[in-house]
């Protein structure tokens, strides 16, 4: 049975986001050598925008749940339940885990049998068959997906952030098992890959549950009776819907990137009204894939900054001064790494797209296609790093609508700025849209944030806050510098540079990128290079 004492102290923020971002960072490369299987075996071909569109739908539930919605609602109240009364905590997480598996289940037979009913249809078959069939093999995911966030939220809560860091692990080993046995060792036809690539998906769905289940027998007795619950389980609901459209604006956003780019191959590449649709049927496997990268380091760090500040904020949601601290030192880490991440993502894009994907399917004018996309996508990672700590704040303090209004208009802006902004960018346009509508959730966010969150002579975003910020920009800055330096001699690269040239400049870029950075850090930002080695956040603005 939990015990009060064993739920963490104040609040060693930095040590549990290095804990999830190691965990993520292998989760991470393990998702590259996946992704990389699946450019090379289904690339960027109707089938694979396919199988991206089919994945992305059930995984957008393991990015709004995981990292998102149902952890944002559901940890605050557990933190204090477990906080004050042990005994009912564990009856409120019974509850809740029982009601998400039952819910999202129910979800899924209904969607299992709109599929049946499409699939009957021959004129539906014949021109998203594959689609729907990929759909229908992953969409059981969900439920499990969204059953291993409630227990993660619950193990995170007890200071336990490894087992849900490490559950996407499975995920993709299980993904690459199934690629490289049927698409590389068999040569499968690509539908018949796409297809046991998805069972893969539902397999590492059962082993997370059970993963994160495990992790918990010590620390909590699940039970059949409910008892008291009923307050607490509503509050979460409430709190839901709200948290669920303020924090996932950027999964919807690149869920509506995904249906939009997946048009071509639903309903074929015209419009309603006879146009030529903007977008080919490889578009949906081009953006799926390039995403993937920039979400690299916004998952390794941002996210897991925020996901490991907020439980220590739900617990400071009644200590104005310390919530303040707290959140101060996350939004300055974010901004360090997220803008110096945002800034040599952009350098780098062509020889790193050339470096993952430019093999099998992919040919290099497909890698150059999705490296100046991924240009278009890189101020996601420093926007998002740092909103995902703002709005995790007021989803502590319990003040949902703020966000929630800010996400209504940020994502209906991204929806008009994509159906503009692709007849002239083609699949870029969706990318520019996306970042242009994170640059406003953030400016509006943290200008909210300030005017809600300071009291009269402690301001949220203080000068100290301030000058750590600009610190961060101008290292950015001359680490980029550095860079464009070191092209002045070392040429930058097109189509037809090899790629083992491409592999030595990425590497070399990398390394010079990063020296510069750490260098100017240990100069002029001690206090945030210092709270990455050891020290709390809350100590660093």
């Amino acid at each position: 049975m939990s015990e009060p004492e064993q739920t963490p102290g104040p609040e060693p923020i930095v040590r549990h986001a290095r804990t999830f971002a190691l965990l993520t960072f292998a989760s991470r490369v393990l998702g590259l050598v996946r992704d990389m299987l699946i450019g090379a075996t289904l690339g960027l071909t109707p089938i694979g925008t396919a199988f991206n569109v089919a994945f992305t739908i059930p995984n957008t539930f393991r990015r709004l749940f995981g990292e998102g919605a149902l952890s944002a609602a559901f940890i605050p109240e557990y933190a204090q339940r477990l906080k004050h009364d042990p005994e009912l905590s564990a009856r409120l997480l019974s509850l809740v885990v029982a009601l998400v598996i039952f819910v999202a289940g129910a979800i899924t037979v209904i969607g299992e049998g709109l599929i049946l009913v499409l699939l009957s249809i021959e004129s539906v078959r014949t021109s998203a068959g594959e689609l729907l069939t990929l759909l229908a093999i992953m969409l059981p995911f969900m439920p499990l997906i969204c059953a291993t966030a409630t227990l993660g939220g619950a193990l995170q809560v007890h200071g336990r952030f490894a087992p849900q860091a490490g559950a996407p692990i499975v995920l993709n080993i299980c993904m690459i098992a199934a690629l490289a046995s049927w698409g590389i060792a068999r040569g499968a036809p690509a539908l018949q890959t796409a297809m046991a690539t998805g069972v893969g998906v539902l397999i590492a769905g059962v082993l997370q549950v059970i993963w994160c289940a495990l992790a918990l027998r010590s620390r909590v007795r699940f039970t059949r009776s409910f008892r008291g619950t009923r307050e607490s389980a509503l509050r979460i609901g409430r709190n839901m819907v709200p948290v669920l459209i303020g924090l996932g604006a950027l999964q919807l956003s690149t869920l509506i990137d995904q249906l939009i780019a997946g048009y071509p191959v639903a309903f074929g590449d015209t419009l309603p009204g006879g146009g030529a649709y903007p977008l080919d049927s490889g578009a949906g496997a081009t953006i799926a894939l390039t995403q993937r990268l920039y979400q690299f380091p916004l998952g390794v760090f941002g996210i897991a900054l925020a996901t490991a500040a907020f439980p220590a904020l739900s617990r400071q949601a009644d200590d104005a001064p310390a919530f303040r601290s707290t959140l101060r030192g996350a939004i300055t880490l974010a901004a360090f790494i997220g803008i110096p991440a945002t800034a040599g993502l952009a350098w780098v894009a062509p020889d790193l797209v050339s470096v993952v994907y430019e093999r099998g399917a992919i040919d290099a004018e497909g890698a150059a296609r999705m490296g100046r996309l991924l240009v278009f996508y890189t101020p996601l990672v420093g926007c998002a790093s740092i909103i995902a700590v703002l709005t995790r704040a007021f989803y502590a303090l319990g003040r949902t609508s703020i966000p929630t209004k800010i996400s209504l208009g940020t994502i209906s802006l991204g929806v008009v700025l994509n159906l503009v902004l692709m007849f002239p960018l083609a699949e870029r346009g969706l990318a520019l849209a996306s970042s242009v509508a994170a640059g406003a959730q953030l400016a509006i966010l943290a200008l909210v944030a300030h005017r809600t969150l300071s009291e009269t002579g402690d301001p949220l975003l203080d000068a100290r806050t301030w000058r750590s910020i600009s610190r961060s920009v101008f290292m950015a800055l001359v680490m980029a510098g550095a860079l464009f330096a070191l092209s002045l001699v070392w040429s930058r690269p097109d189509e037809s540079t090899e790629l083992p040239e491409r592999i030595v400049r990425l590497i070399a870029d990398c390394a010079a990128g990063a020296g510069v950075y750490a260098t100017l850090a240990a100069l002029l930002a001690r206090d945030q290079l210092g709270a990455l080695l050891g020290r709390d956040a809350s100590r660093s603005s």
